[in-house]
C-alpha cells in the first residue's frame, strides 16, 4: 500500500497566499467596474435633438424627434418583436421631413445609422404572409429619400 506523505505548512504562507488571492480578486472586480464606466455606451442618453417646424392641416407647428429617436434605440436594443412593430409604423406614419430628423438624430445620439440599426436586426416585425412587411417599407422609404 502506498503511503502519503504528510506536509506540514507554516500558518504565515497561508496568510500570504489568502492576501495575494485577495489582491488579484480585487484587481479583477476594480478593472471590470472601471471598464464598464469607461464604456460610455449611450443606451440611456436622453436625446436633446432641436424640434423642427412641419406642416399639418391646420398648420405648422414644432416637432421635437427625441422621444421616437429614444423608441427606435430601446426598441431595437430589446428583442421584442412587438416593440419593433410598433416604432416601424410610427416611423411609417412619419412626414418625410419627419423621417430625415429622426434618422439624422439618432446618428447623432448613437453614432449608428438608422438604416445600419434596421438592417442589423434579426428580425423586425412578426406579421402575418399576407401583409406587407413594415420593416422592408421603411426601408425602401429611406432609399427613396436616400437617408443613409
Amino acid at each position: 500500500m502506498a503511503k502519503v506523505k504528510q506536509i506540514e505548512i507554516n500558518e504565515k504562507y497561508l496568510w500570504i497566499g489568502g492576501g495575494i488571492l485577495t489582491l488579484i480578486v480585487l484587481i479583477f472586480v476594480a478593472g471590470r467596474s472601471s471598464n464598464s464606466k469607461s464604456n460610455q455606451d449611450p443606451s440611456d442618453a436622453n436625446p436633446n435633438i432641436s424640434p423642427i417646424t412641419i406642416s399639418t392641416p391646420s398648420g405648422s407647428m414644432d416637432w421635437n424627434p427625441s422621444a421616437l429617436v429614444k423608441k427606435v434605440h430601446s426598441a431595437y436594443q430589446s428583442y421584442s418583436s412587438s416593440a419593433r412593430c410598433t416604432t416601424l409604423k410610427d416611423l411609417l406614419s412619419l412626414q418625410d421631413i419627419q423621417l430625415q430628423a429622426v434618422a439624422e438624430g439618432y446618428q447623432k445620439v448613437y453614432g449608428k445609422t438608422l438604416r445600419k440599426t434596421l438592417n442589423d436586426a434579426w428580425f423586425a416585425c412578426m406579421n402575418k404572409p399576407w401583409e406587407d412587411d413594415p420593416h422592408n417599407q421603411v426601408i425602401d422609404r429611406m432609399d427613396v429619400l436616400q437617408i443613409a
